[in-house]
């Protein structure tokens, strides 16, 4: 896919960001429900819209610009470096949430570490199945 047609995208994306954060908006006014959670989350996705349509109208400005981002994208050294940043996020957040279960315990709050250890269980599921997809197709 061409570089532009990518950042295309993505700022189309960024719309439907926004038109998304509006309907969650409306509905929760049309509806008049005390929960503020899809207001709230709508107002933060109707934000997150409208920075990266900030942040793309600035890297889609002049020709520099986008070669710049799009070797901050391709260049290998980079990639390299958030895959590894990726990977030590993982396994810091999976030790995390295995000491969140082990301390909840001790506390008595069970249903709180059951459920994080639900949740760390999907997550090294979600790991290893794939890493058997990337092992086949690599």
């Amino acid at each position: 896919m061409d570089f532009k047609k990518k950042l295309r995208s993505r700022l189309n994306i960024a719309f439907v960001y926004i038109v998304l954060g509006i309907v969650m908006i409306l509905a929760a006014f049309i509806t008049k429900t005390d929960n503020n959670f899809i207001s709230s989350f709508g107002l933060a996705m109707t934000i997150i819209g409208i920075a990266r349509i900030v942040n793309y109208r600035a890297i889609t400005k002049d020709e520099e610009t986008i070669r710049k981002r799009q070797i901050m994208e391709t260049d290998e050294r980079n990639i390299s470096i958030m895959y590894k940043s990726k990977s030590t996020a993982f396994g810091i957040y999976a030790v995390i949430l295995g000491a969140a279960v082990i301390v909840l315990s001790f506390m008595g709050m069970h249903e709180a570490a059951k459920w994080i250890a639900y949740s760390e269980c999907l997550l090294v599921t979600v790991y290893w199945i794939s890493y058997f997809i990337y092992r086949k197709k690599l």
